[in-house]
């Protein structure tokens, strides 16, 4: 693909991944913090079909975006929102790469779960208090349930006729 296409692509990718982080920050959740990580669809679709640097350099913009414009920049929720996306990137990149047979179900449960850990642990960090670790199992829970919506919403879309070079990729692991 040409460099310019692939910036493109890029670029359109980052922007529905700040748009989707952003709506549904405005949708309010009966449990406070939980969001439906939609925007990281957007992350485990790059996984998938692009170059890794690719996907952590989409993850790690939306994160710094979508904290610009929400005002909580260099604030606990960036920190949290930063250290989460990073530490489910890798451990998500380091299961497609290592593990082939683990499915996308299976991929997108490790990050999900993973990136609520690394939140709780990191609040516990700034309030220098271990008890936000207490709300680790109700979010992790969320988490397990939102991470199977990201990963049945992916390999639909993985799946489908709409995205033929994604398609074939993802074929070829199966």
């Amino acid at each position: 693909m040409k460099p310019t296409k692939r910036l493109v692509i890029d670029a359109l990718l980052l922007a529905i991944a700040i748009i989707l982080g952003l709506v549904e920050s405005l949708f309010p959740f009966f449990v406070p913090g939980i969001r439906l990580g939609l925007a990281n669809a957007v992350l485990l679709l790059m996984l998938y079909r692009f170059s890794i640097y690719e996907a952590l350099l989409v993850s790690l913009l939306r994160v710094l975006v979508v904290s610009l414009l929400r005002g909580n920049f260099l604030q606990m929720p960036f920190f949290m929102s930063l250290g989460g996306a990073l530490v489910s990137f890798l451990l998500m990149a380091l299961a497609i790469k290592s593990f082939k047979k683990l499915t996308i179900y299976g991929v997108s449960l490790l990050g999900a779960f993973f990136h609520s850990l690394t939140q709780c642990v990191i609040a516990s960090l700034f309030l220098s208090n271990w008890l936000t670790m207490y709300y680790f199992p109700i979010i992790s829970l969320f988490s397990i349930a939102t991470g199977l919506l990201v990963a049945f919403l992916c390999d639909m879309l993985l799946k489908s006729q709409a995205i033929p070079q994604i398609q074939r990729r993802y074929e070829d692991r199966q």
